[in-house]
């Protein structure tokens, strides 16, 4: 129990340390283009591997490929890529469909967030939040009315971040071996 105490004090301190650290930098969050794509690899990876340490299934990083990357880029999808200083601490993607996670449910009067990640080592600095908000505003831009996203339904910490951050659950999609809760934003 102690140990416990001492940990959560140790991480509470690098938070604080953390903060301080960029206090005043400003984050700066651009459309990716193809000479990034390693970063957002990385970035992808990194998430998948730190979700599959918590045993959640939801990505697997040898899924995610330089082409892959390439791929979305090429497909109609925005990428977009967050830095701090000198440091790659997130990125997303926003599609104009998604047929295959929304199924009937898919319209051209949304725009559909993906793919968002935050590099851990910067976890608790508001990211997150931030790069939603860019991303929900893009999708107005575009003139569409629906701000869509999904996340695995068994996923229950990201499922209440979704709902805190003002997103109403929609439906659930079942596929082979997965589950996802769909969620929307007008």
């Amino acid at each position: 129990m102690r140990e416990r105490a001492e940990i959560r004090s140790l991480i509470t301190m690098w938070v604080k340390t953390m903060e301080q650290s960029f206090k005043g930098q400003s984050l700066v969050i651009r459309k990716a283009s193809v000479m990034d794509a390693s970063a957002i690899l990385i970035l992808w990876q990194d998430a998948a591997k730190w979700l599959q340490a918590k045993g959640i299934d939801q990505w697997n990083p040898e899924g995610f490929t330089l082409e892959r990357v390439i791929k979305y880029m090429n497909n109609g999808s925005d990428i977009y890529l967050a830095q701090l200083i000198d440091e790659y601490v997130g990125t997303f993607t926003i599609t104009w469909k998604d047929p295959f996670i929304w199924g009937e449910l898919d319209n051209s009067e949304s725009g559909y967030i993906h793919k968002l990640a935050v590099d851990r080592k910067f976890k608790g600095l508001g990211i997150g939040h931030k790069l939603l908000r860019l991303a929900e505003d893009e999708i107005r831009k575009k003139g569409k009315k629906f701000i869509r996203l999904d996340c695995m339904a068994d996923n229950i910490k990201l499922n209440q971040y979704y709902r805190d951050y003002g997103y109403q659950y929609i439906d659930r999609t079942d596929g082979e071996g997965w589950s996802a809760n769909l969620y929307e934003k007008h």
